[in-house]
C-alpha cells in the first residue's frame, strides 16, 4: 500500500453504494480494498447490478481480509483498550443508555408543552415526577460521556507517539468528540427543560408558603403564650401545694399546646433537604454548562429568588421546630434528633458546592467540561444573593 493510498480517506458506505451502480466491473475491481468501508452489510451484493456482482464480491472479500488483518495487527501493536476505543468510535448513533435518556427527555418536553395548555395540578405533579426520574439517570449519562472522553484522550496520546497510524486514529478521535458533544447537547436540553419545570414548581410553592406563613406564625406565638401559662401554673402549684389542681391545669394546657403545634405543622409547606438539593442542582447545572448559561435569562433569576425563599423558610421552620421541642419537652418527639435537623442556609450551600466540585472532577468532558472556577464563582454569587434576599441576612 503506497503512502498516497493510505492518506486517502475511507470511502463512506453511501458513496460506495453509488459507485457500485455507476462503475463498470473492471473499474470497480480497481478500487483499493483498504479504502472500502468496514462492516459492509451481508446483503449488499444483492442490491448491485448482476453484471457487477462477481467483481463486487471479490472486492468485498479483499476488503474484509484487509480490515481483519489490519485489526489483528493493531490489536497486537496497541492492545485491547485501544481497540475498545476504536470500536466505540465506529458506533452508529448513541449508546443504548443515552438513547433511553434522549427518548425520555423528548417525552418530557412533549408533556411540558401539554402542561402549557392545561396548567392542571395533576399535570404539574406528573412533570415533577418525570423530572426527578430523569435526574436519577444523570449519573449513568455522565459516566458514559466520561468513558467516551477517556477513550478519546487515550487515542490522542497514542496518536502523538504513532503518527504512522493517523489515518485510523484521527477520524476515530473526531467521531468520539462528536459523540461526546451530542451527549452534552442532550444534557443541556434537559437542564433547560428541568429549569422551566422546576421554576414553576418553586414559585408556586413559595406563593403557597407565603399564604400560610402568617397563620403558622400566629399559632406559634399562641403556643408560646400557652407555654408561659404552663410555667405560671407550675409556679402556682409550688406556692399553694395544690398538686392535683395544678396537674390537671398543666395537662389541659399541654394538650392545647400540642394541638396548636399540630395545627401549625399542618399549615407549613413541606420542604425537605432532598427538595432543596434537587432545586439547587437545577440552578447550578444550567448556570455553569457552556451550552445553557447564555440561554436562561429571566427564568433563572426567578428560580433563584424562589429557591432563596424556600431555603429560608426551610431553615426558619427547622429552627422554630427545634425551639418548640426544646421549650416543650413533653412533646412526643426526639428532641436531640430534631435539633440536629436545624440547617443554616449558608452552610447548606457550602456543603452542596463541596460535593459538586467532587462531581465535576469525576465527570470530565472535552466538549463541555465544568470548570472548578465556574463553581467557585457561582457559589459566591448565590451566597451573596442569599444574604440580600433572606431573613437570615438581617439577623446579625
Amino acid at each position: 500500500m503506497s503512502k498516497d493510498t493510505a492518506e486517502k480517506p475511507q470511502i463512506p458506505l453511501e458513496v460506495f453504494r453509488k459507485l457500485v451502480f455507476t462503475l463498470s466491473p473492471e473499474e470497480l475491481a480497481k478500487l483499493p480494498p483498504e479504502k472500502l468501508p468496514e462492516n459492509i452489510p451481508a446483503d449488499f451484493t444483492e442490491e448491485a447490478p448482476l453484471y457487477s456482482r462477481a467483481a463486487l464480491e471479490g472486492l468485498i472479500l479483499a476488503s474484509n481480509s484487509y480490515h481483519l488483518n489490519r485489526r489483528l495487527t493493531m490489536q497486537g501493536k496497541y492492545g485491547d483498550e485501544i481497540m475498545d476505543a476504536l470500536d466505540q468510535s465506529r458506533m452508529k448513533g448513541l449508546p443504548a443508555s443515552i438513547r433511553v435518556f434522549k427518548n425520555k427527555v423528548l417525552d418530557l418536553a412533549a408533556l411540558f408543552q401539554e402542561y402549557g395548555k392545561s396548567d392542571e395540578q395533576k399535570h404539574q405533579d406528573l412533570l415533577s415526577t418525570n423530572v426527578r426520574h430523569l435526574g436519577s439517570l444523570l449519573m449513568d449519562v455522565r459516566s458514559e460521556n466520561t468513558r467516551i472522553t477517556r477513550l478519546s484522550r487515550l487515542l490522542e496520546s497514542t496518536l502523538q507517539k504513532h503518527r504512522e497510524d493517523r489515518d485510523v486514529f484521527t477520524p476515530a478521535i473526531r467521531h468520539l468528540h462528536n459523540q461526546s458533544e451530542r451527549i452534552e447537547r442532550l444534557l443541556a436540553e434537559f437542564y433547560l427543560l428541568r429549569l422551566n419545570i422546576n421554576a414553576i414548581q418553586m414559585r408556586k410553592l413559595a406563593a403557597i408558603a407565603e399564604q400560610h406563613e402568617e397563620e403558622a406564625r400566629n399559632l406559634f406565638h399562641e403556643a408560646e403564650a400557652m407555654r408561659a401559662e404552663l410555667e405560671k401554673t407550675q409556679t402556682v402549684w409550688r406556692r399553694t401545694m395544690n398538686k392535683k389542681k395544678a396537674d390537671d391545669e398543666a395537662r389541659e394546657i399541654r394538650l392545647k399546646i400540642e394541638t396548636l403545634i399540630n395545627e401549625q405543622k399542618a399549615r407549613e409547606v413541606a420542604i425537605s433537604e432532598n427538595d432543596l438539593t434537587h432545586w439547587l442542582d437545577t440552578i447550578v447545572d444550567v448556570s455553569v454548562h457552556p451550552y445553557t448559561r447564555e440561554r436562561v435569562g429571566r427564568t433563572l433569576n426567578l428560580a433563584r429568588l424562589a429557591l432563596y425563599n424556600l431555603l429560608d423558610r426551610y431553615c426558619v421552620g427547622q429552627e422554630r421546630g427545634a425551639r418548640q421541642i426544646a421549650r416543650n419537652p413533653f412533646l412526643q418527639i426526639d428532641a436531640k434528633q430534631a435539633i440536629q435537623y436545624l440547617l443554616l442556609s449558608e452552610q447548606f450551600i457550602l456543603d452542596y458546592f463541596a460535593k459538586k466540585r467532587n462531581q465535576a472532577t469525576a465527570f470530565l468532558s472535552d466538549v463541555a467540561q465544568i470548570k472548578i472556577e465556574d463553581l467557585d464563582a457561582l457559589e459566591g454569587v448565590l451566597l451573596s444573593e442569599l444574604k440580600k434576599n433572606s431573613r437570615f441576612g438581617s439577623r446579625g
